[in-house]
């Protein structure tokens, strides 16, 4: 009888395409909400995702401590920082987004005021 292995952590909670880039919108909506703030707490954004229909991505950050410490951390930053990074993230996707096709249409379409700004350096 041939021996089963138990699949590796990153296997049992494999994340889909795009869960990453889902994750810093959502964060990046529940902050603009909360422009002024300099504090912005963990669970107050957890409970902002249940009641906006994002519990998946709740019981997701909630069922990985190491990835609830790294959003507890991020959040510790403060508003400005966070949206700071969160600007750098959006220009470094419009950036991996070129040559031109499909998705760098999209990126410029989204964001216009970035797709100039590349354009001049």
């Amino acid at each position: 009888m041939p021996q089963q292995t138990s699949p590796t952590p990153a296997e049992a909670d494999a994340r889909p395409a795009g869960f990453l880039v889902s994750l810093f919108g959502l964060l990046a909506d529940f902050l603009f909400l909360r422009e002024g703030q300099t504090r912005i707490d963990l669970y107050a954004f957890l409970a902002w995702l249940r009641r906006h229909r994002h519990a998946d991505q709740a019981q997701r950050i909630e069922a990985d401590p190491v990835l609830l410490d790294a959003i507890r951390n991020a959040l510790a930053e403060g508003h400005g920082e966070i949206v700071t990074r969160l600007e750098a993230l959006d220009d470094a996707l419009l950036r991996l987004c070129e040559p031109p096709g499909p998705f760098a249409a999209v990126a410029r379409a989204a964001r216009p005021d970035l797709a100039l700004r590349a354009l001049r350096t």
